[in-house]
């Protein structure tokens, strides 16, 4: 953790303001990295960033009762989850995903096609935790 003006200092995360923001900065992250893990995004989603994906290391967990196409098992390796992940978002049971890199984790809050919330972890212990967290997502997902 750097010292700045004689204190620790670190940035936690981010909620970006718009939605689209957060799209823009997931964009780019994707364009930076050579690995990426994907977790209970919605579809709609995945598939405008399908294009970015091409030649990554890909792992993708679908949400749950969602079937790979062939496409996205050409792009990486996918599994389905066999749970239910969600939050309490301002009174809504919305779902939670992620996109997993090696500095940062974005995560998705949405409901069908709507997505209300991008946020990221950029704490480096958070982020090694739930890198940690999407392996065993994976190991108990169903694959395909």
């Amino acid at each position: 953790m750097p010292i700045v003006d004689g204190r620790y200092e670190a940035k936690i995360s981010t909620t970006f303001a718009t939605v689209d923001e957060g799209i823009e900065q997931i964009k780019e992250m994707i364009q930076r990295s050579r690995r990426v893990r994907i977790n209970n995004v919605p579809v709609k989603l995945l598939n405008e960033l399908k294009p970015l994906l091409k030649e990554k290391d890909l792992k993708i967990i679908l949400p749950l009762g969602e079937k790979p196409t062939e496409e996205l098992k050409n792009l990486g390796e996918v599994a389905t989850t066999k749970s239910r992940i969600y939050v309490d978002f301002k009174g809504k049971e919305a779902n939670t995903g992620s996109l997993v890199f090696s500095t940062v984790i974005f995560n998705v809050t949405w409901l069908g096609d709507e997505i209300f919330e991008v946020s990221t972890m950029e704490y480096s212990k958070c982020v090694k935790c739930l890198r940690e967290t999407f392996e065993t997502a994976w190991r108990y997902s169903k694959k395909r």
